[in-house]
C-alpha cells in the first residue's frame, strides 16, 4: 500500500444518563490483589457485542486466578456495565484511574467509546486494552489493540468476495460514526486496487431501522455486490428487509461487522450466503478451539449464543498482559509496556496472537467465512496477518511520544 497523509481524528461524545456501574472481583477486596479494570456495553444499542466481551473478560480472569494469578498474586477485577453511553465511559475511566488505581484497563466497544477512554487513560498514563475490530489508526505509547483492524480483515475478505462473485461495482452502507466513515475510506482503496469502483456510499445513524428506501436504492443501481458497514441491534432490521424484499440471492452481500451477534437474531433463510471476515469463528476446527467452547459451555451453560471474534480477542489480552509482567517482573507500567513490546505472544482459541511493536496491534490469523445453512462456514484462512495499514503511519519504536488516531485522508 502506498503512504498515505493522514489526520489527527477526534474524540466521540456523550449519551443519556449516567447508570449505577455494576463492580464485580473475581476473589473477595484484599490489599493484596491487583486491581484489574474493565468496561463493556453489557446493555444498550452496543450490548449485542458487549456481552460476550463482559463475560470473556471475566472467564480470562478467573481462569487466570485459578492459575496462580499473576507473580503470585491474585487479580480482583472491578467490571463495569457502560450500557453504550460515552457519559459511562468518561465516569468509569475516571473512577479506574484515581480511585480505584488499576493496573491495567480492558475495555470498550465502538470507537467511539474507546476514543472517549483514551484521553483519559492517557492522561493519568494508564495501560489500556481495546480488543474490538476496528477502523484502524490508534498509535498510542500505552494503548493496546486486539482486534482486527481493517488491513486484517476487511482487505481479504474483500479480495475473496470480487474474485468469488466477479464483483467490480460494489454498493456500500455504514453505520454513521467514526468507524464507518473511516472503514469506507479504507473500503474504497481497496476496492480500487483490487481494479473495482464504489458505486454509492451510503451513512446510517445507529437508531435506523427501516432500509426500504435503501433497498431500493440498491435495486436501481444493480451493483455486483453489497457491503455493509451496519452496527448494532437497530441496524438487524436490514438483514430482516433484505430477504423479504426478494434481494438475497440475487445481488451479493458481504459485511465487515456481521457475526453471531447478529446471526442468533435472524433466521438461517434470512442470512444465507453473507460472507464475513474475522480472526475467529466458533465453527473453527481445532484443539485448542474445542477446548475452549468446552471450557466456556462448563462456567456459562451450554445454551450460551454462538461465540465470536469479540470474545476471543477480549480472552486473549488478559493473557498477553499476564505474560508480558511475569517478563518484566513488576506490574509497574513502563517496564510491562517494554515486555509487551518485545514479541510477546500466545496461543489463543483461534490460533497464536503476537503483538507488534510498533503499532501495539495485534499479529493474527484472520479467517473468511460464508453462511451456509445457518452456519459460518470457513472458505479460507490467512495466517499471520499485519496491521499494514496502521503499520503505515505508526511507529511507537521511532517516535514513542505519540497519543493519537490517525484517519486516512481520500
Amino acid at each position: 500500500m502506498r503512504r498515505r497523509k493522514f489526520l489527527k481524528g477526534a474524540g466521540a461524545a456523550a449519551g443519556a444518563a449516567i447508570v449505577a456501574p455494576t463492580i464485580l472481583s473475581s476473589r473477595g477486596a484484599r490489599a493484596d490483589t491487583i486491581k484489574v479494570g474493565a468496561m463493556h456495553d453489557r446493555t444498550g444499542s452496543h450490548g449485542i457485542y458487549g456481552k460476550e466481551m463482559d463475560d470473556a473478560i471475566k472467564f480470562s480472569i478467573d481462569e487466570i486466578n485459578a492459575s496462580g494469578g499473576v507473580l503470585g498474586q491474585q487479580l480482583e477485577l472491578i467490571a463495569f456495565d457502560t450500557a453504550s453511553n460515552m457519559q459511562n465511559y468518561a465516569q468509569y475511566s475516571q473512577r479506574l484511574a484515581t480511585q480505584e488505581r488499576a493496573s491495567v484497563v480492558f475495555g470498550g466497544v465502538s470507537s467511539a467509546s474507546r476514543e472517549t477512554a483514551r484521553p483519559i487513560f492517557d492522561r493519568y498514563k494508564m495501560l489500556y486494552f481495546y480488543n474490538t475490530f476496528y477502523e484502524g489508526g490508534v498509535c498510542d505509547k500505552t494503548v493496546f489493540v486486539g482486534g482486527e483492524t481493517p488491513a486484517q480483515m476487511i482487505g481479504p475478505a474483500l479480495d475473496y468476495s470480487m474474485k468469488a462473485f466477479n464483483a467490480k461495482k460494489i454498493y456500500t452502507m455504514w453505520a454513521d460514526y467514526n468507524y464507518g466513515h473511516i472503514c469506507s475510506q479504507w473500503f474504497k482503496k481497496f476496492t480500487e486496487a483490487n481494479g473495482g469502483e464504489v458505486v454509492a456510499t451510503e451513512f446510517y445513524p445507529l437508531d435506523v431501522t427501516d432500509f426500504s428506501t435503501t433497498i431500493t436504492k440498491i435495486q436501481e443501481a444493480d451493483p455486483d455486490m453489497v457491503m455493509s458497514g451496519l452496527v448494532g441491534g437497530a441496524h438487524i432490521g436490514f438483514y430482516r428487509q433484505w430477504p423479504a424484499a426478494g434481494m438475497l440471492g440475487k445481488i451479493p452481500l458481504a459485511s465487515t461487522v456481521f457475526g453471531p451477534w447478529e446471526k442468533s437474531f435472524l433466521k438461517a433463510e434470512e442470512i444465507e450466503g453473507i460472507v464475513s471476515s474475522f480472526h475467529y469463528f466458533q465453527t473453527m476446527k481445532s484443539a485448542a478451539n474445542d477446548d475452549f467452547v468446552s471450557r466456556w459451555h462448563a462456567k456459562f451453560g451450554s445454551d450460551y449464543a454462538e461465540l465470536g471474534t469479540l470474545a476471543v480477542c477480549t480472552y486473549n489480552a488478559p493473557w498477553l498482559w499476564k505474560a508480558a509482567v511475569e517478563k518484566a517482573g513488576t506490574f509497574d507500567r513502563e517496564p510491562v509496556i517494554e515486555a509487551l513490546e518485545s514479541g510477546i505472544s500466545v496461543d489463543g482459541p483461534g490460533g497464536r496472537v503476537s503483538i507488534d511493536a510498533k503499532t501495539h496491534h495485534n499479529v493474527m490469523s484472520t479467517a473468511i467465512a460464508e453462511v451456509r445453512d445457518g452456519q459460518f462456514d470457513i472458505v479460507k484462512t490467512n495466517a499471520d496477518v499485519h496491521p499494514q495499514d496502521t503499520a503505515e503511519v505508526c511507529d511507537l519504536i521511532a517516535n514513542p511520544n505519540q497519543a493519537t488516531q490517525y484517519i486516512p485522508e481520500i
